[in-house]
């Protein structure tokens, strides 16, 4: 079976974004999709289907809506042009709180990512993914140029508009809302909610794994509007004995001959005799009167068809309404008995009528074209019978002016579209003057900032004198960390050399021999009961395979010397005992994967959220690209810790990241292995004291570790780390398996 490439997803709450994919194939050309659909999920708090579209012969674009602050997963299928399905994208989605509120704009969303995608030629192979930022500009002149077509085609419109007449008769209609006012009949637009019934259902019930209908049947009693967003179903279920597992209801569209998924509900669990299922739509399911549908049951999360006992009504026997077993084509359709439902929709597009009756926009227009139909014949009545010729010549000067008006808003509507900034065929765009937006503006590119000195005014965009006073701010808030070269010690035959006193060091393992390398640091240690402690970085490479430790924060740890490489050099002391810090340590195979041209690496986070859980034990596992020439750990040139924000001791929230400064000819020399809970201000000390190294020497010669001195990072006002911010917006994320389980000690001794 084909595999999935693993991406992890990182959104802001309440934010849409979309993902760019583009196709290539193994040999690195264009892939055509033509033929080809893709649809995908995310799970958070229930199932959430994602929008995704191609969008051209090598494209598809995936958009995530709107999710609550948290964790959760997704998954992307393929379906190719014979039908079958295969797993695309998979990975976690983490998704951050925001303090300021969303402003209820439905903005679109923006283009956060973007990737290479090869499909393997073989159905056994792997998915491969590589990130690849031009692609966002192509889409980005996608959309503009798709902009810019309608725009032309409604200018078109208009123009066509106003030879036709249709105009005037669009302003007639503008008129009616008035007219009926005045005839003592209020007309006024309304949203909001209906709530549909089939009915009482007494004793009677029926098993049901799914339900064919016309949406508009008349089963479903109550205000029913043309065009709707389905919110929620309820059912009640009748067993006996209780539904233990989890549920959910799909909904399939017959469209062109075919049924296609169109929702799909969160799950609900553990149904006792009696009790009402109500199964909910997020953001809804967009329904129209005269849509086939299904109404699927689904257990579990691999959402096996199942079938339900529900409390239900009779029904008239009527052609495509009744139960079916699965969703075919067309369905097998028997049986008098609905499901009794209470159903839940959202409308934007009503009238009430005086107060009375709920009409659609549908109906407001038949009433429109009935008054102008009735207005005309009176007209031509008037003018046969010569009774209101002045009325007539007033109509017709009006319908002139009205025509002019239109024709004059066609001709500004095509010099506003000429005017617009076009999109060369590099994507670039030039503005004549400034830009002014009311939310973010995404340049995931860079801005490029003119070399002449000074802002316009101390409110500008970009005040130079501002931006190296900040730059000199961020290195006052920093200390220097000395490593203490006279307590380095290495277990073994290793020796120590001090390459510089209390700065560098080198230490050497020989040929057939391991050694566990312990260094210390030298601070300030500027803290009282708490501290502003926020990030850690410091000199540190091996050339070979190794594993680097240390410990973050409060609480003892115990170092193990000699110990296998997959066994942990520091644990928690004092029996395990729950305390605010946390351990991480990295281990480095030296082992180049040819196949991916780079190495894994593997940090694991040992961590106690309270007394009740015990200690957890998170492995990340990363990919970083290299080619022969740039080994690592040899050409690690510092190992960075930094956190965003004082963490919380009771829960974990991703408040801190790893990453690793390389030297050599990557194109990118700044690499996210890892992200941590991080450690609150509470008694952390300096954050980080002291490192262990572990090696066992099994290359053909020497192996030497380089040490150097570090650098503490404190937050800025506010516990903000605007250091975190800056790497996490330059480096890439090389993040691919992320696993949580009980901490088990590993204690191996060599």
């Amino acid at each position: 079976m084909r595999q999935a490439a693993n991406y992890n997803v990182h959104a802001t709450e309440s934010l849409p974004q979309s993902l760019a994919l583009h196709f290539i194939s193994p040999s690195g050309e264009d892939m055509d999709i033509s033929g080809m659909t893709l649809r995908g999920a995310v799970v958070q708090d229930g199932v959430i289907m994602l929008d995704c579209a191609v969008t051209g012969a090598s494209t598809a674009l995936v958009t995530w809506p709107r999710l609550a602050a948290g964790c959760g997963a997704y998954d992307i299928f393929l379906t190719d042009a014979s039908g079958k399905e295969y797993p695309l994208l998979k990975g976690a989605v983490h998704v951050v709180s925001r303090v300021t509120p969303p402003d209820g704009t439905n903005e679109a969303a923006a283009v956060a990512g973007a990737l290479d995608v090869s499909i393997p030629e073989t159905e056994d192979g792997s998915v491969t993914i590589l990130e690849n930022p031009s692609i966002v500009v192509e889409e980005l002149v996608r959309q503009a140029e798709a902009a810019r077509d309608e725009a032309e085609q409604l200018v078109e419109t208009l123009e066509e508009q106003v030879e036709s007449g249709e105009l005037v008769n669009e302003a007639v209609a503008n008129k009616l809302p008035a007219a009926l006012k005045e005839a003592g009949v209020e007309l006024e637009a309304v949203t909001g909610q209906s709530t549909l019934s089939s009915g009482t259902a007494a004793d009677t019930w029926t098993i049901v794994g799914g339900y064919a209908m016309t949406w508009g049947d008349e089963i479903l009693a109550g205000h029913l509007p043309d065009s709707c967003r389905l919110k929620s179903i309820s059912t009640v279920y009748f067993f006996t004995n209780p539904a233990l597992n989890q549920y959910c209801l799909r909904i399939w569209k017959l469209t062109d001959g075919a049924y296609s998924l169109i929702g799909t509900s969160a799950y609900v669990s553990d149904l006792s005799s009696g009790q009402t299922a109500t199964w909910v739509f997020t953001p809804g399911v967009p329904l129209t009167r005269g849509d086939v549908i299904i109404i699927q049951v689904c257990e579990g999360i691999e959402m096996t068809p199942y079938a339900l006992g529900m409390h239900a009504v009779l029904t008239p026997s009527v052609p495509g309404r009744g139960l079916v077993t699965e969703v075919a084509n067309p369905p097998a359709v028997n049986g008098t008995m609905a499901p009794m439902m209470t159903v839940v929709v959202d409308y934007d597009d009503g009238i009430t009528l005086g107060g009375m009756e709920l009409a659609t926009a549908r109906q407001l227009d038949s009433l429109g074209r009935d008054v102008r139909q009735s207005s005309a014949t009176a007209e031509a009545a008037a003018r046969t019978t010569g009774q209101s010729a002045a009325a007539a010549s007033t109509a017709a000067d009006n319908a002139a002016t009205s025509a002019t008006s239109a024709a004059n808003s066609a001709t500004a509507a095509a010099n506003a579209l000429a005017a617009m900034p076009q999109v060369d065929a590099s994507g670039n765009m030039t503005l004549a003057g400034g830009l002014t937006a009311a939310g973010a503006i995404n340049a995931n590119g860079g801005v490029n900032i003119p070399l002449a000195v000074g802002a316009p005014t101390d409110t500008g965009a970009v005040n130079r004198l501002h931006a190296a006073g900040m730059a000199g701010v961020t290195g006052i808030l920093t200390s220097n960390a000395f490593l203490n070269t006279d307590a380095i010690t290495a277990s073994g035959s290793s020796t120590v050399t001090k390459t510089v006193p209390y700065h560098l060091a080198g230490i050497k393992i020989p040929k057939g021999t391991h050694s566990t390398i312990q260094a210390k640091f030298e601070g300030s240690n500027p803290q009282w009961n708490y501290s502003s402690f926020a990030g850690f970085s410091f000199l540190w490479r091996a050339t070979n395979a190794a594993k680097l430790s240390f410990g973050i924060g409060r609480g003892t740890k115990t170092i193990r010397p000699d110990l296998s490489i997959d066994s942990y050099s520091i644990i928690p002391a004092n029996g395990l005992a729950y305390n605010h810090g946390e351990i991480l340590d990295i281990t480095f195979d030296n082992v180049r994967n040819t196949d991916r041209n780079g190495y894994t690496v593997r940090v694991r986070e040992i961590f106690a959220l309270n007394n009740t859980d015990s200690w957890q034990v998170k492995t990340t596992t990363s990919f970083v690209p290299a080619s022969q020439n740039e080994p690592v750990p040899w050409t690690i040139a510092k190992i960075i810790y930094q956190q965003k924000s004082v963490a919380s001791i009771a829960r974990y929230e991703d408040t801190g990241a790893l990453w690793l400064m390389l030297t050599g000819g990557q194109g990118n020399n700044l690499y996210q292995i890892a992200t941590c809970r991080g450690v609150s201000n509470f008694e952390t000390g300096v954050g980080v004291s002291q490192w262990v190294t572990d090696v066992v020497n099994n290359a053909a010669g020497d192996v030497s570790v380089y040490a150097g001195t570090g650098e503490y990072t404190y937050y800025h006002p506010g516990n903000v780390n605007p250091v975190f911010y800056g790497l996490d917006a330059i480096s890439r994320n090389c993040i691919e398996t992320e696993e949580t389980a009980d901490f088990v000690d590993i204690n191996i001794p060599l």
